[in-house]
């Protein structure tokens, strides 16, 4: 088994093709197969290499690992050997119609109630008339000739797929600049390297039609499809896809997790449910394909940080502690750890955190009683401090005052992390020593 994904380097890499390239990634893994990446990069205006290294570096974050890689433009002189091929089969041929000819042909039909269909009349002119068109300097663009019969495949996703070849235009596949179109590459490619399974989303399906009879023409066998369905905004609209907002490099910057990239992308849509997972082992073990639904799913970012929220609660200090040591967090302690990791949504949240409880919040500022504040500090036990230090100091605090519930808890929470809510307090204390607590409660 091999697969491949095939992005074009002309922007950043966003979370559709990204799906494509995750489960191809996953099929093969999960099948013990190849996983190879190829750059498109035959529009040589559109393509740069500052993209296609922004691709490689995404996918790489996202836990994905290829065999080899290579690059389209690197590859004419194969595609030229079986562009020859096609030419002397009569399966490509020349026309010279513009595209203001074309398109006044296209309004023809469709005024007359017919279908758009190439009328191939390009195939009427005789030698002499194509060697005198391209004299005469007309550069012809060239088309593939569809044999008119049912194309059809079982769709790893979709199920039977068919069309009737009578209904499709001959495909353009190589512009009168010289350029190719996706199609001629991308089989061309796909038969060189051996590919065996091709998922992509659905908007290819009319071309792989087309693929399977150039496969065919190149005698050639065909590979298997997936196409999976496109993700969908709540309101059941599609993504641009130049919305900055969902290129991977994006949720990166955000703080995402790439599990939970992995796991949301691979499940969303799906009649798997989308449980939090820390393993990528885990997730490979779970996924199959065959659970994937025909229909767009919808995509929901606050879904997705839900995810993210609910994976980092699986962290131990272990996973973690180089993430705290990269955001500079003077905490780099397992009960830092315990006491953050149930209060965040990402884990760079930690520098906040520590913000938060390193300050000196001024009893005053917050209406706490002074009377409070000091039997706060007389009932404080010495060092040093542990998960149990909390629950000793506030029932000591409850029998000397009486105080319970909100009312014992609030003032104690505000004086030492000044917010209403957050994090269990058991977990603070021991991140200080006697003198830092007293500190926060304005006596040092």
């Amino acid at each position: 088994m091999k697969c491949r994904f095939a992005p074009s380097p002309t922007g950043k890499i966003h979370i559709g093709n990204a799906r494509s390239a995750i489960l191809n990634w996953i099929y093969c893994k999960k099948n013990q197969g190849e996983f190879v990446l190829r750059i498109d990069d035959t529009d040589a205006i559109r393509s740069s290499k500052e993209f296609e290294k922004s691709i490689k570096d995404d996918l790489e974050w996202l836990g994905l690992t290829w065999s080899y890689t290579f690059n389209q433009s690197s590859r004419q002189n194969i595609y030229n050997e079986k562009i020859q091929i096609l030419k002397q089969k009569k399966r490509l041929y020349p026309c010279f119609e513009s595209e203001e000819e074309l398109a006044l042909k296209k309004k023809s039909l469709l005024s007359s109630g017919k279908p758009p269909i190439y009328d191939r009349s390009s195939l009427n002119l005789s030698d002499e008339d194509i060697k005198q068109k391209i004299q005469s300097g007309i550069k012809p663009h060239w088309r593939f000739k569809l044999d008119h019969e049912n194309i059809s495949w079982e769709d790893i996703i979709k199920g039977d797929v068919s069309f009737d070849a009578k209904n499709l235009s001959d495909p353009v596949l190589i512009r009168a600049d010289g350029t190719l179109l996706y199609h001629l590459p991308s089989v061309i490619d796909d038969i060189e390297e051996e590919i065996t399974h091709i998922i992509r989303g659905e908007d290819h399906i009319a071309n792989t039609a087309y693929h399977i009879q150039i496969f065919k023409a190149l005698e050639a066998s065909i590979p298997s499809f997936a196409h999976h369905p496109f993700l969908v905004d709540e309101t059941g609209k599609g993504f641009s896809k130049r919305l900055g907002s969902l290129s991977i490099e994006n949720f990166r910057n955000e703080g995402y997790e790439n599990i939970t990239l992995l796991n949301y992308f691979l499940f969303i849509g799906s009649s798997s449910n989308i449980d939090p997972i820390k393993n990528i082992d885990e997730i490979v073990k779970k996924f199959n394909i065959q659970t994937l639904s025909k229909s767009s799913a919808k995509f929901s970012i606050d879904s997705l940080r839900n995810l993210n929220e609910n994976t980092i609660k699986l962290f131990n200090y272990d996973d973690i502690n180089h993430k705290l040591k990269n955001i500079n967090t003077d905490f780099q302690k397992e009960s830092f750890w315990r006491f953050i990791k149930n209060n965040i949504s990402f884990v760079k949240e930690a520098k906040e955190w520590e913000k938060i409880i390193t300050k000196i919040n001024n009893a005053k500022d917050l209406n706490i009683d002074e009377n409070f504040i000091t039997t706060a500090v007389d009932e404080l036990p010495e060092d040093p401090f542990d998960e149990n230090t909390w629950d000793n100091w506030t029932s000591k605090i409850k029998s000397k005052t009486g105080l319970k519930g909100k009312d014992l808890f609030m003032p104690l929470r505000l004086i030492l992390t000044g917010k209403s809510h957050g994090p269990e307090l058991k977990y603070l204390l021991p991140l200080f020593n006697r003198n830092g607590i007293l500190q926060k409660l304005g006596k040092i």
